[in-house]
């Protein structure tokens, strides 16, 4: 029966930049705030997040069946670079125009 031996690489730490186990938990630092290391999901982010799907499925729809008549052979590949390239440049407007917005959140 063969020897299994579990050989632990250490990785850059994602805290505090230093080198540690990666199976080991992140550190307890006793706050419960969110770090600055981590990403928050936002109205913006979430806002952008449906936008880009939203402009990814409608080019997706509107440009297929003039490049299938124009291209049949590469349809499916022009569409789909044309979907990325739409949810691409959707996502930065969207964020940037939610930011704009006032917050939900309740006054303090």
């Amino acid at each position: 029966m063969p020897l299994i031996v579990r050989f632990v690489v250490p990785i850059g730490d994602r805290y505090n930049g230093g080198v540690t186990d990666p199976f080991a938990p992140p550190p307890e630092t006793g706050s419960t705030t969110v770090t600055s290391a981590r990403r928050r999901w936002t109205k913006e982010s979430a806002g952008g997040l449906f936008a880009s799907t939203a402009a990814f499925v409608v080019v997706q729809v509107l440009v297929f069946e003039p490049v299938s008549r124009l291209l049949p052979e590469y349809a499916h590949r022009v569409t789909a670079l044309a979907g990325i390239l739409g949810a691409t440049l959707a996502h930065p407007l969207a964020t940037r125009w939610l930011k704009r917005l006032p917050s939900s959140a309740p006054p303090k």
